[in-house]
């Protein structure tokens, strides 16, 4: 038995209650709701973000190819200073003062096909969505272009890569294009 002389805790009603430790029904209560809003909201963004995600990879795609179609068509240039493509437009690149598909492109001084494989290199294919690359060497330089098949659904990518490309690049709503060479 306890003494009457025995003081109590401070603060505690009955003699020989203790103190509760550990979570209450009420803070796992709490912390199961903020998990739940956490999840919502990541669930939430990410499926609103799909399309963004979308746009970045065809604006990296549109950026890589047309880089890559680039310096393949500069490279028979650089290798092939004399080439002659019988337009009298920019001599050592391949000929085209029309449109012409960038899959069948020649090499002015060898009449090699571009993309035949011959040296390892391969033409890939146009991302989702879009035609074929398309060629012009004319009066007002030498340039790729590549059409979207729907336009309202590819102007945002398309528009981001002309940004990232730079001042050598430039979008309408359908179509990139960049200059390989400006006069």
């Amino acid at each position: 038995m306890k003494n009457k002389d025995e003081k109590q805790p401070p603060g505690c009603f009955f003699y020989g209650s203790h103190k509760q430790s550990g979570f209450s029904l009420l803070t796992i209560m709490l912390m199961a709701v903020a998990l739940a809003s956490g999840l919502a909201y990541f669930v939430v963004n990410a499926g609103l973000n799909v399309q963004g995600q979308m746009n970045n990879i065809r604006t990296n795609q549109l950026v890589a190819q047309a880089q890559f179609i680039a310096q393949r068509i500069a490279k028979c240039a650089t290798d092939y200073p004399d080439g002659n493509n019988g337009t009298g437009f920019h001599i050592p690149y391949p000929a085209g003062s029309t449109t012409v598909n960038v899959p069948t492109l020649t090499c002015p001084k060898t009449t090699q096909n571009l993309w035949s494989g011959v040296d390892g290199v391969y033409l890939l294919q146009p991302p989702e969505g879009f035609g074929a690359w398309s060629y012009i060497n004319d009066g007002t330089g030498v340039k790729i272009s590549i059409t979207a098949n729907d336009p309202t659904a590819y102007a945002t990518p398309i528009s981001s890569a002309a940004t990232r490309i730079g001042t050598q690049a430039s979008s309408t709503s359908d179509t990139l294009s960049m200059f390989i060479l400006q006069p």
